[in-house]
């Protein structure tokens, strides 16, 4: 008996089993995890609709367009009936790739090939706000705040209100957080 087929077959469990535990991460929030899952399946050789649109998905929630286009292109290519029944418009990939070009347009416009950054700080005052209470959030419930340990550090500062910051150049502080 040739390796070949049991080769194959286990390249294919491997394959599912990196789609599973892709798409549970995804639906769990856990994008990075996800990301790599899906890369791996797709590694394995099989071609899935499903690792391609969530990885497209991941990509453009990261701003990375090219490989969002390129991804959403291979699911489009394996299953086009699945794609179109997933709601995207005709010219989404192709609007994908057309902001990919004015970006990269843009970034040599100015010489630097680095990405110039625009913040824009609401100055519209709405009253005070509350401040979090002492006790811990609900789980799960956290806000802003990325962690219980982070909401633990800054639990004792007062929340910003609109307004506040708006006398800061913040493309200065941007140069300085960034080293230019």
């Amino acid at each position: 008996m040739s390796s070949y087929p049991l080769r194959r077959l286990f390249l294919n469990l491997r394959a599912r089993y990196h789609v599973w535990s892709g798409r549970r991460a995804y639906r769990l929030g856990r994008i990075r995890v996800a990301d790599r899952h899906f890369r791996e399946a797709l590694a394995s050789g099989v071609e899935s609709f499903e690792a391609y649109l969530l990885l497209g998905k991941i990509y453009f929630r990261e701003n990375d367009l090219a490989r969002a286009a390129t991804c959403f292109t291979m699911a489009r290519n394996s299953d086009p009936a699945r794609f179109t029944s997933e709601g995207f418009p005709e010219d989404f990939i192709e609007s994908l790739r057309e902001r990919t070009d004015a970006a990269a347009a843009s970034r040599r416009a100015d010489g630097s090939g680095r990405p110039e950054y625009r913040i824009t700080i609401e100055t519209a005052s709405r009253g005070p706000q509350k401040r979090p209470d002492a006790a811990p959030p609900p789980r799960g419930k956290l806000g802003d705040f990325a962690s219980r340990d982070e909401w633990l550090r800054h639990r004792d500062r007062p929340a910003i209100r609109p307004g506040e910051g708006g006398d800061i150049d913040w493309d200065a502080e941007a140069k300085r957080l960034f080293g230019e």
